[in-house]
């Protein structure tokens, strides 16, 4: 009995030196599966090169996107390492068009990466732009895509007539400049302005007021610029995007349509406008949102989309506005020409005012130059990331494990080798000197900057459309010159571009065409 109680508290003991020892023995476990599962991830795709921490942790990506100029470090590494280059450790990026046509063509059905996720712009509810899942945006975008068409939008022309002429008038009342009065305009603000008016008055039936008022209405840029940097760095950084975005903290502390600041002060303005259009007396309008309405989309739904359409149809036009006229500006032989095939189409009488689209497209120094604006400043450079399919893909004879993410790198794709040696510099003339053959391919690598195939943008048809109009209208009535040359613009790249104090002296031609 005694050597058995002494054998019992022998096996006490034990357990207690065990016991003891776990705080010591957790640690080195903890570390080994650390360890191992960073190098699961560098081994995965050893074979893709690019900066060493990228392959490694999330950090490189995360340090990337807080600078403001993502885009920048996505084109220095595609520079350094070539068309696929690794830049975290389950992501790749390119600068190939091939390779981002055959991740968005529809036959291969590569879906979304998480990317989408964090720019939701209501929290809750996926947009035809952020759905991940196939199914579910293919039916989105059956029941949304005549609402974007030019055939749809008869009065199309008409409406960013009236917002052109609303332009003019703020520019006429508040800024033009004399020798004597010096009236500076912030351009980067009154495009967006426009742009605003421009949507809504499709999208809604009527502006906003943007430039009637001369006044950021509702805050809806104060708040999206707000937002814009935190949401970019939880698309750029899977892990901290599944942190806010999957482990149920927007449900706890998300914003909401009752919200007096912030992104639930947007949702609370879409909800406003949708709530007229469903109910026993709902107001049946010809417009988008009336069409989008007539072809199923719920109310909640239609929520979600007439808040995207709103943001992504105003920014990037807003933006491909800004850079062409900055190198309009600060090129005197663009400039020059550019106004001389204006006039000489205004004396001939070959373009209205206002000017058509049909029309704009007969001038070819005016479509070189719009293509050469989104081009070399494209508006939206997001990593836009597309997953490989299950079982992995052999892509321009190198295989890529099933799962990893291919992400975009837009400034480095509209420097592919099709548009020449001198990829940095702003050149219209490219585009009127290539063959038909080259020139075709320079389009089809442009318009990438749209997306393609079955993630393609809907709104693509209405931003030519208002690109086409927009700078023969204020070129032939007023001459443009920037107050600071040397710092032209403030600007950051948050997936799309944060642009203010772009001050322009404004003068009124003296003879206007």
């Amino acid at each position: 009995m005694d050597n058995l109680r002494l054998r019992i508290n022998d096996m006490d003991i034990d357990k207690s030196k065990i016991v003891s020892l776990l705080p010591v023995l957790l640690l080195p476990i903890a570390v080994f599966f650390v360890v191992y599962s960073i190098f699961r991830s560098w081994y995965r795709l050893r074979e893709f090169k690019g900066p060493w921490l990228a392959s490694l942790t999330e950090a490189w990506l995360f340090r990337a996107t807080t600078t403001g100029e993502l885009h920048m470090r996505l084109y220095d590494i595609s520079k350094k390492y070539g068309d696929l280059a690794r830049i975290g450790p389950n992501w790749l990026m390119t600068s190939d068009p091939e390779i981002i046509s055959y991740m968005s063509a529809a036959k291969y059905k590569h879906r979304k990466s998480s990317w989408y996720e964090a720019l939701k712009v209501d929290p809750y509810v996926h947009s035809v732009f952020s759905e991940t899942s196939i199914t579910k945006h293919d039916q989105l975008r059956v029941k949304m895509q005549s609402g974007y068409s030019i055939k749809e939008n008869r009065d199309l022309g008409v409406k960013i007539d009236a917002e052109i002429a609303s332009l003019v008038n703020l520019i006429e009342r508040k800024y033009i400049s004399t020798d004597e009065d010096i009236r500076a305009i912030d351009l980067a603000q009154a495009a967006q302005y426009w742009s605003l008016d421009v949507i809504t008055s499709i999208a809604l039936g009527k502006p906003f007021g943007y430039l009637k008022e001369d006044k950021d209405m509702y805050d809806f840029i104060k708040i999206i610029q707000g937002e814009l940097p935190l949401a970019t760095l939880c698309s750029s950084t899977p892990m901290l995007g599944s942190l806010v975005f999957g482990s149920g903290l927007v449900t706890l502390i998300g914003p909401s349509p009752k919200d007096e600041t912030g992104r639930g002060k947007l949702m609370g303005i879409a909800k406003s406008v949708v709530e007229d259009r469903f109910g026993p007396s709902k107001v049946v309008q010809d417009d988008m949102l009336g069409t989008f309405i007539r072809n199923g989309l719920d109310k909640r739904q239609a929520e979600s989309e007439i808040l995207t359409t709103i943001l992504a149809g105003s920014d990037t036009t807003a933006t491909a506005i800004r850079a062409t006229m900055l190198y309009i500006m600060t090129s005197p032989r663009v400039y020059n020409t550019l106004v001389q095939e204006i006039e000489t189409a205004g004396r001939n009488g070959s373009i209205s005012s206002p000017i058509t689209s049909a029309e704009s497209r007969q001038m070819p120094y005016l479509q070189a130059v719009i293509k050469e604006g989104l081009r070399i400043h494209p508006p939206i450079t997001g990593l836009l990331t597309k997953i490989v399919n299950p079982g992995g893909e052999t892509i321009k004879g190198r295989f890529i494990p099933g799962g990893t993410g291919i992400g975009h790198c837009g400034w480095g794709i509209q420097r592919h080798p099709v548009f020449g040696n001198d990829v940095d510099v702003f050149r219209p003339e490219r585009w009127i000197e290539a063959s038909d053959t080259r020139r075709r391919e320079m389009e089809r690598t442009m318009e990438l900057v749209f997306g393609t195939g079955r993630w393609g943008c809907l709104g693509k048809a209405i931003v030519l459309v208002e690109l086409d109009k927009i700078f023969v209208e204020l070129l032939r009535r007023f001459d443009f010159e920037l107050m600071y040359p040397g710092s032209a613009w403030k600007t950051q790249n948050f997936t799309l571009f944060i642009q203010k104090e772009m001050m322009v002296r404004i003068t009124k031609r003296a003879i206007q065409i």
